[in-house]
């Protein structure tokens, strides 16, 4: 599904005080691309990924996801558009303490495609290529902050989602795994899925098709 941007802005208010974090920003991201947002901590890269994903509602602008304005959509339609379509992780995406992380991961599946076949062979790839297939029965209070990072991927994943929207997936990862997560967002554009992260590693602009220097952007 291919996005577009059109003049979003977004501010934000602290008692009398307010602040820009997006002054009009507009651009369009083709179906199946692999697309790096970057530029300067405090730049936007998350309130703009929050924006695309539906989770934050911009000051002003419009965002498109195929042919849904999203910006327009009441609450419910556009939690069932993100349950279908989407698969997000935030900077914040924990797992839920009490499951297991193949339960999480399951979970997820299943109250965002209830009608549709657990695909195993799929969900087993992509812990394979993660390095969490031993992980299945740990409890996120068993798992280092890595492993948990990698799980919240492989959970936004596993859907094979049209478009993936991840908030700095490979922060705090070592350089093994840094390359796992990035080939594995590299195979998912490759099958058709919108890849949108934001990141500080240079190494992510070489597997991507599109790089976007918010800080560029805003000039």
């Amino acid at each position: 599904m291919n996005i577009r941007l059109e003049d979003i802005c977004k501010e934000y208010k602290r008692g009398r005080r307010s602040f820009t974090v997006l002054d009009n920003i507009s651009f369009e991201l083709p179906s199946g691309k692999f697309v790096v947002i970057k530029g300067d901590s405090g730049v936007g890269k998350s309130t703009l990924l929050g924006i695309i994903s539906g989770l934050i509602r911009p000051t002003s602008g419009k965002v498109f996801i195929g042919d849904n304005e999203i910006t327009s959509l009441e609450e419910g339609k556009l939690s069932s558009l993100r349950n279908a379509h989407l698969g997000i992780v935030t900077q914040d995406s924990d797992l839920i303490p009490y499951l297991t992380m193949e339960d999480n991961i399951k979970l997820t599946y299943e109250i965002n495609r209830s009608d549709k076949e657990f695909d195993s062979q799929r969900y087993d790839e992509i812990l394979d290529i993660l390095g969490l297939s031993d992980l299945k029965g740990s409890y996120p209070s068993e798992m280092s902050g890595g492993e948990i990072k990698r799980a919240a991927v492989a959970r936004a994943l596993v859907m094979s989602p049209d478009v993936v929207i991840m908030d700095e997936p490979t922060a705090n990862l070592d350089r093994n795994n840094v390359r796992s997560v990035l080939r594995l967002l590299r195979m998912m554009s490759d099958k058709g899925s919108t890849v949108i992260i934001s990141s500080h590693e240079e190494e992510a602009s070489a597997f991507a098709d599109i790089v976007k220097d918010l800080e560029r952007e805003a000039v």
